[in-house]
């Protein structure tokens, strides 16, 4: 699929769609499928553009060929920390402006740190709508004046696409592989990864017990048994459900 298109029936055409961000560039850095294929959505929606990165090596390749108008940032990357790459870029000897650091954690632990490293702006996840997701990105473009147009206030809902199901069960079952082998090593830092990539998944998800799971996950071994024990049970579900769909 283009990132330009639009699933039919996703919204309202003509003068009731605003493609504030046309022609824009984003560069995704992000690990999780579900969390880039909703902002792949309110980018295409918005008319921007996205190239996405999965960690920070693969980030480094694409910067090397590719300058981006805005670089969205994960904080949490399975090899690094986001912070590091925020600096890097707005340090550098041609610097990016547009910067924006994005977490699943509550936004008063990190954005004060993010903007000091050189983020321009910030983003929560879950994104709560499109006129967010626009309004953030509008914020750190030098022609937003121009761009802001007549105020739209749709709601893009994301839980009803099928691409955005398929990229959470994906991450479901990545995470359920990742901390079944860091439990068998006893690797603290990827059980801790594995925590924080699935607390993020239940917050999109709006799934309490998983949220409350990974919350827990790196407070013993009793815990993060017992986070993959639900990620099993989500796992088969999701497979039990696709099964159904085809039958």
């Amino acid at each position: 699929m283009s990132f330009s298109a639009f699933e039919p029936g996703s919204v309202s055409l003509g003068s009731l769609r605003r493609q504030c961000l046309f022609a824009v560039t984003i560069l995704l850095v992000e690990d999780s499928r579900s969390a880039s294929e909703a902002i792949r959505l309110f980018a295409a929606e918005s008319g921007a553009r996205v190239r996405r990165a999965d960690s920070l090596h693969a980030a480094s390749r694409h910067l090397a060929i590719y300058r981006p108008n805005v670089v969205i940032v994960d904080l949490g990357l399975p090899d690094g920390d986001g912070m590091a790459l925020i600096s890097h870029l707005a340090s550098a000897s041609t610097p990016i402006h547009g910067i924006v650091a994005m977490s699943g954690h509550d936004r008063s632990a990190w954005q004060e740190a993010a903007l000091a490293g050189g983020a321009s702006a910030c983003l929560e996840k879950p994104i709560p709508s499109l006129a967010a997701f626009q309004e953030c990105i509008l914020s750190v473009l030098p022609d937003a004046t121009t761009r802001r147009g007549p105020d739209a206030q749709r709601q893009l809902d994301l839980t009803d696409r099928a691409s955005v199901r398929a990229a959470f069960a994906e991450d479901l079952q990545r995470a359920k592989c990742l901390l079944e082998e860091g439990i068998r090593i006893e690797d603290a830092d990827t059980v801790a990864y594995c925590a924080q990539f699935v607390h993020s998944i239940g917050e999109m998800l709006g799934d309490a017990p998983l949220e409350t799971a990974a919350h827990a996950a790196s407070e013993s071994a009793a815990a993060a048994q017992a986070l993959l024990d639900l990620l099993t049970r989500r796992v088969s579900g999701s497979r039990n459900s696709a099964i159904r769909g085809v039958a």
